[in-house]
């Protein structure tokens, strides 16, 4: 089994590459592509992937065992779960936000996904630079 450092290089200013923190990422997602294509690049930007999930319930179990950092949260999931509901579940009782991922961005959908705090919104389909630049959002807070 292979061992990933804990930091990853991130370039700065100037070109100059400085040590961040790998975050721990549980992925909840129910197209099971789909999720692989997000666990790629998750890992591609240095990050682990603790979990992937495709349901609201198995996405709080998985955070109230497992403790991610972030959430990769599908706001439409498998079996009519709904995945604001869930963030806002791991929200209150581990304390743990996401970054919600969703084709959906109406207005409305983004007002009730505000209510759990989320480091970030991506809009489906989204790039990877996009996962990178809520990750630095996530990590700026965190640390």
């Amino acid at each position: 089994m292979m061992c990933r450092p804990a930091y990853a290089a991130e370039s700065g200013a100037g070109g100059v590459e400085r040590l961040r923190r790998a975050l721990r990422v549980l992925i909840v997602e129910d197209e099971a592509i789909t999720a692989m294509h997000i666990e790629d690049m998750v890992l591609q930007l240095g990050h682990d992937v603790i979990a992937t999930v495709d349901t609201g319930h198995a996405a709080v179990e998985a955070a109230r065992r497992l403790r991610p950092d972030v959430v990769l949260m599908d706001i439409r999931l498998a079996r009519g779960s709904d995945g604001i509901q869930a963030a806002l579940e791991i929200r209150e009782d581990p304390g743990i936000r996401s970054i919600f991922m969703s084709a959906q961005s109406d207005a409305p959908t983004r007002r009730r996904a505000a209510a759990a705090e989320p480091f970030g919104y991506l809009v489906k389909p989204f790039a990877m630079v996009q996962i990178a630049e809520a990750f630095s959002a996530a990590l700026a807070e965190i640390d």
